[in-house]
C-alpha cells in the first residue's frame, strides 16, 4: 500500500529497466538474497509503522475517554440530588407584593 504510487505509475518498460539495473548493480547471484533482505526490512518497517499507528489511536481513545470523564465529573458537580434541593431555603415573598 505504501508503494502504491510507484506500482500504479510504472509501466512494463520501467520495470524492465529497473530489473536490468538491479542485475547489473547487485549481480545475478546476489539478487535473490538482496530481494529477501529487502523484503525483511520492508516487513519490519511496516510492523513498526503499524505499531506506531496503533499507539496513536490508543492515545486518541484515552484522550476521548478522559474528556468524557471530565465532562461527567463537571455535570455531577453541578447537579443536585433530591435531598440537597430540599435543604435549600424556600423562596421568600417580598413584603408589599
Amino acid at each position: 500500500m505504501a508503494l502504491a504510487f510507484i506500482f500504479d505509475g510504472a509501466g512494463f518498460g520501467e520495470w524492465l529497466v529497473l530489473l536490468a539495473v538491479l542485475l547489473v548493480v547487485v549481480g545475478p547471484k546476489n539478487l535473490p538474497s538482496a530481494a529477501r533482505s529487502f523484503g525483511r526490512q520492508y516487513a519490519k518497517l511496516k510492523r513498526l509503522a503499524d505499531s506506531f499507528r496503533r499507539q496513536l489511536m490508543d492515545m486518541d481513545r484515552e484522550i476521548d475517554r478522559a474528556v468524557e470523564d471530565a465532562g461527567r465529573n463537571v455535570e455531577s458537580a453541578f447537579t443536585m440530588d433530591g435531598d440537597e434541593s430540599e435543604s435549600l431555603p424556600a423562596e421568600r415573598s417580598e413584603p408589599g407584593s
